[in-house]
């Protein structure tokens, strides 16, 4: 590095002294009489200019008579005439319309937005660094229409899901592509918690710094993402970082952030009753232990009870402070840097980054070290070469989450009212083993889990591109592009020696992956007026996927030597080898038609060649059109800025996963007397399978009105999937429990509406505010023939399921009603208890249909206020909290009927009346049981974010030195969950949407930040 940083400074201040001028001068905003840095400074009639640097100075050599043409995105382009000037300062007027806006589409293709027949959205960099979040995925949370947001409370580093318009596959994955740079990455989890405990492993889009990050556009619909094929059938993210300005001389970019994290106890347990049984206190140490988790004792009187350490405590309610003396209050610290800088043939940019998360989960911790650089170089008037290299690490100590071993998430969480968490610390004796504190093993110690346990993760990514461009003529060009998407992943996950349910410890993982992504692609464009009313745009291009990965497990357990966790050194150890590859080719175009600046038809075909399907199949074509018209380009309505309907239809496929379509074989670690064992994919291949279809149509208008103090956006669509890709369940005594087959038919129709505009504009006090709404109605409309049901995921409670039932929303909640009889009567146990119905029945979709947000931006002066609230509703959430809560004597519901008892009333079995009563303890043991009891509305409004920053004026060098007080998951200002965060699921695949089970608190965030560029 030491090297490297000086090379590449020298390099900027060579690039800078070729900046050769006769006219300067200095752009400024006509209302707050700030620079313009970035904008562009044109000879007209030429390709010849120069940009603003960050004082918004320019300088350029011009020939006499010559004329300027300065233009800026968001300002009003002006025009010069030089005379015999030496130098002319400019003050440009905002262009509130920005009717002329340049977005990035596929490809990389930009275009102006008002040509567009499609929805796309635009959010710029600085809103992922106001109120930041770790992974730039959570901060879209409420922004955009159509899009969905969440994360799973797995802790810093952890997963993210985003969804847009709506999952249109069963089991597939339902994320859009990210395209950071032209580089593709798919954004999968490296690991997550199932049924049975587990932890988040992160996934890619993490490895992305939100300070190097330029601008983020989202492509919603088919007919704009049906050039990148299959992997752009839900949608794609384009990320854009940070460049380099050509002529804009050497500038710093120093940021950093500091960010507490505490957590959000939702909980409103009751603190009457302590721990104990049948009404009864514990009365020594066994009957302690043999009580455990369990809140059912005596009402508390604060007189003397022997706990399970064997020592006297009073039987009274402790301060509510449990879980703030176990967690931790969260701090990260984020750091970056950046130089930049360019002359009149080339410019670059180098970042470098750090983040230091500590967790509120002790000794769970997160680490991220980024290094960006981002060069371009004109090699002459004809040739550009380009490049891109993004390298970052990560580590972390992770926690485990759901289900009680090893997860101290739950220990914790359901403490009688009259235990300490005090007296668990720190969970082990002086040999090292588990201090227990219940009858059940399995529940583990929290403080021996935080401390003992160990799930630590590291990776290396390097995400690449190189590109040459070649203009053959002004309206020609070619060019080639290479983009790699490497990392190398280790994860090693121990249960310690001295654990209650396993003393032996054990290594339960250890992963090596490495994958290596490479695409190839070539491209000619052709942008042209034809004459004075007709243009054309042709797009075509060919590109190649090559990926490649393996994988590497091994686990052991009975170790020779306690505490080293050496495989080399176990009884028994096992391990297993995968190396997946897939191929695609694709052949690309698109034409574009443009008649009078009004009306644009976009036509595009895409094919591929996948090779994970069956070589009959393994063909599949997109075709998209799109038509734009800009009616306000006839009208002539002095208020309507712009006036624009569209309409775009697509088709796009999609593949098998890797090793679905044939019979695979692996080899065990473990072998018999020397001979090496061997087993078989327990899925049944499908030599048959068709590639999957996705079709979108899509309607729209927008409307920029009032000199753009007033502009809105609406879409309308209809996508529906066939032929999904999904294993379905067989019998086990055909020797495999699945079959890979095409099933059905899946549909998602919705509507998205975006309002925004300046309610109040003086000068020196600006409002800005923006509100976006979308519903997604979805439908699993066919499965395969004679199958009503599809099993997705199951709560670790066993009261609870996602299943995907035909003629519901997607991700339908699964849960136990009372069992009644013909006449509604409750059927009771032998016992008098009420007991749940044989079979589970739909309680709602764990996927929210309607989401929203309102942002603004408050400024006076100096001075600017920024809050975002967002808002989801229609979904439900199975609380597997709630159920627990019930069956330990915690909710506050089980107050009742503690001293009386319960009466209940039902017939048993066999129809006759019941009448009885019985003790709390085993009613509400038995309503835990009944599932429906702990299945809420997911229904929130949040306030999401809140940042205060002050401008400093700029003094000397010091330019845009600023100051914020930000806030991050404030409050909610409504909701419907009791115990809970409605945004806790634990896991954030397709299976687990609206299950909740024991994953980590969510957190309210505070932070200071300080941005300072030179």
């Amino acid at each position: 590095m030491r090297k490297i940083l000086p090379f590449f400074i020298m390099m900027l201040v060579s690039m800078v002294a070729l900046a050769q001028s006769t006219v300067t001068g200095t752009l400024k905003d006509a209302q707050t009489g700030e620079p313009v840095p970035g904008a562009t400074v044109l000879i007209k009639g030429t390709a010849k200019g120069a940009t603003t640097d960050l004082d918004g100075k320019y300088q350029l050599s011009v020939e006499d008579g010559a004329v300027l043409v300065f233009s800026f995105i968001g300002y009003t382009n002006v025009e010069e005439t030089v005379g015999n000037r030496t130098v002319i300062n400019v003050t440009m007027e905002p262009d509130l319309t920005e009717l002329s806006e340049v977005v990035v589409t596929a490809l990389g293709i930009e275009k102006e937005s008002k040509t567009l027949g499609y929805s796309v959205s635009r959010v710029d960099g600085d809103q992922f660094t106001k109120a930041r979040e770790i992974s730039v995925a959570n901060n879209l949370v409420g922004r955009v229409a159509g899009v969905n947001s969440s994360a799973p409370t797995t802790g810093p580093g952890g997963s993210s899901r985003v969804t847009i318009r709506g999952n249109s596959s069963l089991s597939g994955n339902n994320q859009p592509l990210y395209v950071v740079n032209g580089i593709q990455i798919q954004n999968e989890n490296l690991g997550n918690a199932g049924k049975w405990d587990g932890s988040d492993y992160g996934d890619a889009i993490t490895a992305i710094n939100p300070d190097d990050i330029e601008d983020i556009t989202i492509l919603k619909g088919g007919a704009a993402a049906a050039l990148y094929g299959q992997r752009g059938r839900n949608g794609v993210i384009l990320i854009t970082t940070k460049s380099g300005k050509y002529n804009q001389g050497l500038g710093i970019d120093f940021n950093s952030n500091v960010a507490i994290d505490r957590i959000n106890d939702f909980r409103d347990f009751q603190n009457q009753y302590g721990q104990g049984l049948l009404g009864n206190a514990p009365v020594d140490q066994q009957s302690a232990l043999n009580s455990g988790l369990s809140s059912w004792g005596a009402r508390l009187d604060g007189s003397m009870v022997t706990l399970f350490d064997g020592n006297q405590h009073p039987y009274s309610a402790v301060s509510d402070d449990n879980l703030d003396k176990f967690y931790e209050t969260g701090v990260t610290f984020t750091n970056s840097l950046a130089i930049s800088g360019g002359g009149e043939t080339g410019n670059v940019r180098l970042s470098l980054g750090d983040l230091r998360s500590n967790s509120i989960y002790p000794n769970s911790d997160y680490e991220r070290n980024t290094f960006n650089l981002d060069a371009s170089y004109k090699l002459s008037d004809k040739w550009t070469a380009s490049a891109n290299v993004n390298y970052t690490k990560d580590k972390a100590n992770r926690t485990k989450v759901n289900d009680a071993p090893g997860n101290g998430n739950f220990g914790i969480m359901f403490l009688p009212p009259n235990v300490d968490a005090d007296y668990l610390d720190p969970g082990y004796d002086e040999l090292k083993n588990e201090i227990p504190f219940g009858p059940n093993a399995f529940t583990t110690n929290p403080y021996f889990a935080a401390n003992r346990f160990i799930t630590e993760t590291s990776k290396d990514r390097v995400m690449s591109v190189a590109s040459i461009k070649y203009a053959l003529t002004d309206w020609m060009y070619v060019r080639a592009r290479i983009a790699n998407d490497f990392y190398a992943f280790n994860a090693t996950q121990i249960t310690p020696t001295g654990t209650a349910y396993r003393p032996a410890g054990g290594l339960d993982v250890q992963r090596t992956l490495n994958h290596n992504e490479t695409n190839s692609d070539i491209l000619i464009g052709i942008n042209k007026d034809l004459n004075s009313d007709f243009s054309i745009g042709v797009t075509l291009g060919g590109n190649m996927l090559s990926l490649t990965e393996k994988v590497v497990d091994v686990n052991a357990s009975g170790f020779a030597f306690p505490f080293l966790y050496n495989p080399g050194t176990a009884a028994t150890n096992g391990a297993s080898v995968s190396e997946p590859r897939k191929e695609i080719h694709s052949l690309y175009g698109s034409v574009e038609f443009g008649f009078r600046d009004m009306i644009y038809l976009n036509v595009t075909d895409r094919n591929d060649w996948s090779s994970t399907l069956p070589s009959a199949n393994n063909s599949y074509n997109y075709p998209s059109v799109n038509l734009s018209y800009i009616f306000s380009e006839t009208l002539n309505i002095s208020w309507m800025d712009l006036g624009k309907i569209r309409a775009g239809y697509a088709r796009v496929g999609g593949d098998a996963s890797i090793f679905a379509t044939n019979l695979y074989y692996g080899t065990l670690g473990a072998a018999i007397n020397g001979n090496a064992l061997g087993n078989v994919d327990n899925n049944v291949p499908n030599a048959n399978i068709e590639p999957l279809q996705v079709t979108e149509m899509e309607f729209g208008a927008e409307f920029d009105l009032v000199g753009g103090r007033i502009f809105t956006d609406f879409a309308i669509y209809n996508k529906q999937t066939l032929n999904d890709i999904v294993p379905v369940g067989i019998s086990r005594g055909s020797g495999y429990q699945n079959a890979v087959v095409n099933v059905g038919k899946i549909e998602n129709k919705g509507f998205e509406f975006l309002l925004g505009g300046v309610p109040v504009l003086t000068e020196s006090f600006k409002w800005t505010s923006t509100f976006n709404y979308t519903i997604n109605r979805n439908e699993v409309v066919e499965l395969a023939e004679g199958q009503e049901i599809l099993p997705a995921g199951e709560s670790r409670t066993g009261r609870a399921f996602v299943q995907h039932i035909v003629g519901q929303p997607f991700a339908q909640v699964m849960a136990y009603d009372y069992m009644r009889d013909d006449n509604g009567n409750l059927v009771l146990t032998a016992a008098g208890l009420p007991q749940a119905a044989a079979t589970p029945t739909a309680q709602g979709t764990g996927v929210h249909p309607i989401t929203g947000g309102w942002s603004n931006d408050v400024s006076f002066k100096n001075v600017t206020l920024s809050f975002l609230i967002d808002f989801k509703y229609g979904a439900v959430i199975y609380s597997g909290t709630n159920s627990i809560a019930y069956g330990n004597g915690l909710h506050k519901e089980t107050l009742k009927g503690r001293d009386e008892g319960i009466q209940v009333s039902g017939v048993n079995e066999e129809g006759s009346t019941i009448n009885t009563t019985v003790s709390a303890q085993n009613y509400y043991g038995a309503i835990s049981g009944i599932s429906k009891e702990q299945v809420y509305d997911a229904d929130f409004i949040k306030f999401r974010s809140l940042s205060l920053t002050y401008q400093f004026p700029n003094v000397g060098k010091i330019r845009n030195l600023s100051l914020s007080v930000v806030g991050r998951n404030l409050f909610y200002i409504s909701k419907s969950t009791p115990n809970i965060d409605p945004e806790s699921n634990y896991n954030n695949s397709n299976g687990f949407q609206g299950l909740e089970y024991l994953g980590l608190p969510t957190t309210r965030t505070f932070g200071l930040n300080l941005n300072a560029k030179f």
